[in-house]
């Protein structure tokens, strides 16, 4: 009996490490772990209802909200990949000789994050930590969404070191697992050159390009973990002023996000990029507001343009709050 005393006492200690972050902590600590954290590994994702389906294997590797994922089984989807740079999202259908490019999904995440956050302010969800499990060779702990009457609905496994998700489910309203995500091989951290995320295919795959031209978030928040550059916001905007939409392109492969302002009568837009800007780039005269002034300026490796039919004080007042 005095044999199992040490491995009995460091799983107490492991359990009582986790139960010293709340829910919530654990939470915060899993979506940033998605924004930072890189990775390399085999995943197996099951779904089990309405009906079950063949497990889909898959190579994946990861650095923040890019990923790239080389798919193993089944067979009939055996050397399909898939890329998501954060902005575009490749699919490589080697069967159908065929690219479709599709827009991120890294928005709808960060949106079903936000809806969870909200249920949870709104207590239509409660967060629990349900102890400490061994997944794919690493400690975890299970945090546990349930509804307010103690019915589990989604389960997350979430490494104690880094904080990403090893092991996901999704349940159903009787407590029946739906799908099931996990990783079965990984390494934390990997180093991940960079071009493992470069699209490159087969010269004989067709592209297809069903990428909208624009995508609109609602704040710079929401756009910002699509930008590689920090986006700079006026320290101060002039009386009857707000921020209506924060818009975000791709020019040459490039993001370019516009912050729309308005106070009902005029407008500004503030442009900021990579790209080269001048005052008399066509694209900027195409998105500019009618009889608009334009600035243009550097800082850093970041070009701005701000345009406007706004008032000369008001248009002034935006271009010195964001220098």
């Amino acid at each position: 009996m005095k044999v199992f005393l040490p491995t009995i006492a460091l799983v107490c200690l492991a359990c009582l490490g986790a139960m010293a972050q709340t829910p919530m902590q654990w939470l915060e600590r899993m979506a940033r772990a998605e924004r930072t954290v890189a990775l390399e590994g085999e995943r197996v994702t099951q779904f089990f209802l309405p009906a079950p389906l063949p497990p889909v294997r898959e190579r994946i590797v990861r650095t923040g909200i890019r990923y790239r994922v080389e798919y193993l089984e089944p067979t009939p989807r055996r050397g399909e990949v898939l890329i998501d740079d954060g902005l575009r999202r490749f699919h490589y259908l080697p069967r159908l000789k065929k690219v479709q490019i599709l827009p991120s999904d890294q928005p709808q995440m960060l949106r079903r994050r936000q809806d969870l956050l909200e249920r949870l302010r709104r207590r239509e969800l409660v967060l629990s930590v349900k102890g400490v499990e061994s997944v794919a060779g690493r400690r975890t702990i299970l945090l546990e969404a349930s509804a307010p009457d103690g019915k589990p609905l989604r389960r997350w496994w979430i490494d104690r070191e880094y904080g990403v998700i090893l092991r996901m489910e999704e349940l159903t309203p009787r407590g029946q697992v739906r799908m099931r995500t996990e990783y079965v091989r990984v390494a934390l951290p990997a180093t991940v050159p960079p071009e493992r995320f470069e699209p490159r295919f087969p010269p004989q795959a067709v592209q297809q390009d069903i990428l909208p031209p624009v995508r609109v978030f609602a704040s710079v928040a929401e756009a910002q973990p699509f930008v590689p550059f920090t986006i700079r916001q006026p320290n101060e905007l002039p009386k009857g002023f707000r921020l209506v939409e924060v818009r975000l392109r791709l020019v040459q492969t490039r993001p370019l996000v516009s912050l729309h302002y308005t106070d009902e009568v005029s407008s500004l837009l503030v442009f900021q990029t990579r790209l080269p800007l001048r005052p008399n780039a066509p694209f900027l005269k195409r998105l500019a507001p009618i009889s608009a002034r334009v600035d243009v300026w550097s800082k850093g490796d970041v070009n701005f343009a701000l345009l406007g039919n706004a008032p000369p004080a008001v248009f002034d007042q935006i271009r010195k709050a964001l220098r």
